[in-house]
């Protein structure tokens, strides 16, 4: 009996250590999947995107996206990851070449707005080439100040590439990527999943 007792307040300690190091998604268990697809440039191409928290940072909500590649080009790349939270559309991203050479920033928040920044915020985010994941770090209060329980829906990964003077304004070039398909068999962009959506995330703190 005694021994019986160790090991259940072995078990709940374990358990307990565990659920204060991280909750939910990972790049094994990922909310949004997407097939590596041949006619998306490598560095635009999804492989996943997942959602989680960590109970010693209760405020944040952190997002990883995997990508095919990660290139820093200065050429104008959003690579974002998107949810709806109680009717509320919700996006992060890591943007690309709209600082100078090279120049890479994150940024979270909610709604569309004029030229989609109106109500975003610039946030803490890092990316790894060599795995090719990107990592973004939320606050809680710029995305609508989700509470434990509440649920993010209709969550979706999305890249795509801007270029010249009118796509550092925010607007696209359909015509040049049109013609840069035809010549290169490669779309510069990509959506996962294809189809739908991804699954729901659950606020855990």
């Amino acid at each position: 009996m005694k021994k019986l007792c160790i090991i259940i307040v072995g078990m709940i300690l374990t358990l307990s250590l565990f659920s204060f190091i991280a909750v939910a998604g990972d790049e094994n268990d990922p909310e949004i999947e997407d097939d590596i697809e041949d006619d998306v440039i490598e560095y635009l191409d999804i492989i996943s995107a997942w959602f989680y928290e960590q109970a010693d940072q209760p405020d944040f909500l952190f997002v990883g996206l995997k990508l095919n590649k990660i290139s820093s080009t200065p050429l104008k790349q959003h690579l974002t990851v998107h949810w709806d939270y109680n009717g509320v559309p919700c996006a992060t991203m890591m943007a690309v070449g709209y600082q100078g050479f090279e120049s890479i920033n994150f940024s979270a928040g909610w709604g569309h707005g004029f030229w989609f920044q109106e109500h975003y915020e610039v946030i803490n985010g890092d990316y790894d080439q060599e795995t090719g994941i990107i990592t973004m770090s939320i606050p809680k209060h710029i995305i609508k100040d989700p509470q434990k329980g509440d649920i993010l829906t209709d969550t979706y990964a999305l890249t795509f590439q801007r270029f010249g003077f009118i796509g550092r304004m925010g607007f696209d070039r359909p015509f040049i990527h049109s013609i840069l398909f035809r010549l290169s068999g490669q779309r510069r962009g990509d959506i996962g999943p294809n189809d739908g959506y991804g699954r729901d995330y659950t606020i855990q703190y």
